[in-house]
């Protein structure tokens, strides 16, 4: 039997955990983004750093939202997301990860501008869109 070994740049060594605890007006001042109504993984929004209060750990603008309270809501749509974190009782625990595109933004424009001058829009366009699924799924990470 062998063992399969988990390459250290891996996505899940960089999955962030935090436990954010309701204010007086049962708020997080946390927002959400994306969801399946709208074709995209839910993510972090803006951060009222000034109302929010953390348990434990902490959240970034723009990471991906992975699990509520333990429960996977990948793919779930923005509502369904809500009405889990609705119906946690005490801190609210989140389960994120950084998304990747930004650290290949410089690559994706380096090769955009290489075809830009050699290759047709459509190229451009799913060399782009390639990069996308990528960074999101951690391939590139």
């Amino acid at each position: 039997m062998s063992k399969v070994i988990q390459k250290k740049n891996h996505w899940i060594t960089k999955v962030n955990e935090c436990a954010v605890i309701r204010d007086e007006n049962g708020e997080l001042n946390v927002e959400l983004h994306g969801g399946a109504e709208n074709g995209e993984f839910a993510y972090i929004g803006q951060i009222r750093e000034d109302a929010v209060v953390y348990q434990d750990g902490k959240l970034s603008e723009g990471e991906l939202l992975l699990e509520v309270e333990g429960l996977s809501v990948s793919g779930l749509p923005l509502y369904d997301i809500y009405t889990v974190i609705n119906c946690c009782k005490g801190p609210v625990r989140l389960k994120t990860v950084r998304q990747g595109f930004v650290r290949w933004k410089k690559a994706l424009s380096k090769s955009k501008q290489l075809c830009r001058n050699h290759l047709s829009p459509f190229v451009i366009l799913v060399t782009v869109k390639i990069f996308e699924v990528c960074s999101i799924s951690g391939v590139l990470n």
